[in-house]
């Protein structure tokens, strides 16, 4: 009878291991125990309430910049330190060499929706804006854009006022990983995109302050001229299943809120024979801090 009851608690402390396989703390942060498995207690409706994107990025033109994203509920910042900038870059923006632009403006949407069938939906939508005024004491030998022309010898200012609109949405399936690669089970996430979109709305607006009286921005009156550009880029892409992933270390899973960081390190290249052709390098890292709905 002692040996029955040997071998029946030997079955039950392994069926009991096998049932909170998931439920034990997988990170750092993790809680020791959850009476909620692992994939449950990721599975939820989460709010982005916190995001840090840091980048390096590094262009065939000899361009770097270094770029940081930072949100906190719903105001967002990014702050773009450029690195022998080039001229292009310098006309657009009416900037010196080797300077810092700041945009500051505010998130609109940005959740995960995770589902315990294996299925996810992602939403990320904010607002930037910038102003920026740029003096020229002798005016410009070239045009500073297609709608305003030449003006040399002649002092104006130039004020602008740039919007950027970004939406990104992501639907697919999602899982943890295995053992591999020297991370434990259920240490980090995967995105499985099968469909994306990206909308990106641009705008700026010039205004001219030069002196004026005839049209001929020849006299000594000031007048204003004020003219506007807009750029909107809409892609929608579609993958199969596997084809195009997000990976994600995730900690301090505990059901009402979570973190999930990774590494970046991409190289993309484009080309034509016989031409030096287009390529960019991005390192960095991003974070996400996700709060239960």
């Amino acid at each position: 009878m002692k040996k029955f009851r040997i071998v029946g608690f030997i079955l039950l402390i392994t069926f009991m291991s096998t049932l909170l396989e998931g439920c034990f703390g997988k990170g750092e942060n993790d809680p020791w125990l959850s009476f909620s498995s692992r994939k449950a207690r990721m599975s939820n409706d989460w709010d982005i309430v916190k995001f840090n994107g840091d980048y390096f990025l590094k262009l065939n033109s000899g361009e770097s910049r270094e770029i940081l994203i930072r949100q906190s509920g719903n105001t967002i910042s990014e702050t773009t330190s450029f690195i022998n900038m080039s001229q292009e870059t310098q006309d657009s923006l009416q900037a010196g060499q080797d300077t810092t632009i700041e945009w500051k403006g505010r998130v609109i949407e940005a959740y995960y929706n995770i589902s315990e069938d294996g299925t996810f939906s992602f939403s990320y939508e904010y607002t930037l804006e910038k102003t920026h005024g740029k003096y020229y004491e002798n005016g410009k030998s070239t045009p500073i854009t297609p709608f305003f022309p030449a003006y040399p010898g002649k002092p104006f200012t130039m004020d602008s006022v740039m919007k950027r609109n970004y939406h990104t949405e992501f639907r697919g399936r999602w899982n943890f990983l295995n053992d591999i690669d020297g991370w434990n089970e259920d240490e980090r996430v995967v995105f499985e995109i099968e469909s994306a979109s990206y909308i990106l709305n641009y705008s700026v607006t010039y205004t001219c302050d030069a002196e004026d009286d005839d049209g001929r921005w020849d006299n000594s009156d000031p007048v204003d001229t004020t003219f506007s550009s807009q750029i909107l880029e809409s892609t929608v892409l579609k993958y199969a299943n596997g084809e195009h992933s997000d990976l994600w270390a995730i900690d301090g899973l505990n059901g009402s809120s979570v973190t999930m960081n990774r590494p970046l390190d991409l190289i993309y290249t484009h080309a034509f024979t016989g031409t030096e052709g287009y390529k960019r390098t991005r390192k960095g890292s991003e974070l996400y801090e996700l709060e239960g709905e």
